[in-house]
């Protein structure tokens, strides 16, 4: 028998191709195979070229209970889940990515809401790569350090609960921190183990790890800005020390001429601290600037719906009313 759970799966679409039509097709077919109720959100990135409208048109006009999404521009991608969570009307929130997750996750993900879980993190089970994974767990114990706590080699997969869901919306202005956000809600958060279907580090390119890594070190928490405050108190400690250093040697000496190794590589230690301050502080004013502009965190340029329906006898709604008195009255009325 199917669920009579509302389940509303939202897929993230950067750059349309081929193989989309496959993805949403296997999922919806995973979707009408356990679910009464359900729905399929394409949240779209960037400006819609023909050849995506066309691919994208034909998809919409195929695949029964699909809503599109076209946002105006491209967004970072805890915007886009922001996005599709806005829309959703599910009991329970799939984040789903067709190329790396498996289907079979989306109905464990649900079962384990179902049972009191009320979010759900995908976690890889593929072994990390040596330095890929040294580097990531130096960003984790980072991330740690702002209480973002993530299970390590999670993936971007997520099944929250609609409760968890308005919990996080009730936050305010939640997109560019969805996943923190989630975490603060207090609900009860559990790992789903599973392979997936590609090994997604390896197509993950070394500049957008930073970037992303730089936005949620940044955009969580302003712990960073307190720790830059105090490497600069620490730089402006060892100028201090220095300059008494100096003081002392000249007095206590004649004609030094040494310590220009020391003074060239205090130099550049300094500047080194200088502009890493810089360059935080120059990230958080962009995050003001952002918080302070008083627009929103993304655009929708359209919104479609699938033509394609799954029959009237799923409608709720009827023309007359079944209750005998009810009848008599409207025939009254009528009469």
């Amino acid at each position: 028998m199917k669920s009579d759970a509302f389940v509303s799966v939202i897929i993230i679409v950067e750059r349309p191709d081929d193989s989309l039509r496959s993805g949403v097709a296997a999922v919806w077919d995973e979707l009408n195979t356990r679910y009464s109720d359900y729905e399929l959100i394409l949240i779209v990135q960037g400006p819609a070229r023909r050849l995506v409208d066309a691919r994208l048109a034909d998809i919409l006009a195929t695949t029964p209970s699909l809503r599109l999404i076209q946002l105006a521009y491209a967004v970072d991608y805890e915007v886009a889940c922001s996005a599709g969570i806005d829309n959703a009307i599910g009991d329970f929130v799939v984040i789903f990515d067709p190329i790396v997750d498996r289907l079979q996750s989306i109905s464990d993900g649900v079962v384990a809401c179902q049972k009191g879980t009320d979010i759900i993190i995908g976690v890889n089970s593929r072994p990390l790569p040596p330095l890929y994974g040294l580097t990531r767990s130096l960003a984790s114990r980072l991330l740690a350090a702002i209480d973002y706590q993530i299970p390590a080699n999670a993936t971007g997969f997520r099944c929250v609960s609609r409760r968890a869901i308005n919990a996080v919306i009730e936050t305010g202005r939640f997109h560019h921190q969805f996943a923190q956000r989630l975490q603060k809600t207090g609900y009860s958060s559990e790992a789903l183990v599973y392979e997936t279907k590609v090994d997604v580090h390896r197509q993950r390119s070394l500049f957008r790890a930073a970037r992303r890594f730089l936005r949620l070190l940044v955009f969580n928490s302003s712990r960073p800005l307190r720790w830059m405050s105090g490497v600069g108190l620490l730089g402006s400690f060892l100028g201090f020390s220095f300059a008494v250093y100096v003081l002392l040697v000249r007095l206590l000496k004649r004609g030094v001429v040494e310590g220009w190794t020391t003074t060239v590589l205090f130099l550049s230690v300094q500047f080194m601290l200088l502009f890493v301050i810089l360059a935080f502080i120059s990230e958080y004013l962009s995050r003001l600037l952002e918080e302070q502009r008083g627009t929103s965190d993304y655009a929708v340029i359209y919104e479609k719906h699938s033509p394609v329906g799954l029959g009237d006898a799923r409608v709720n709604v009827l023309s007359q009313s079944t209750s005998t008195e009810i009848n008599e009255v409207q025939t009254a009325i009528g009469a």
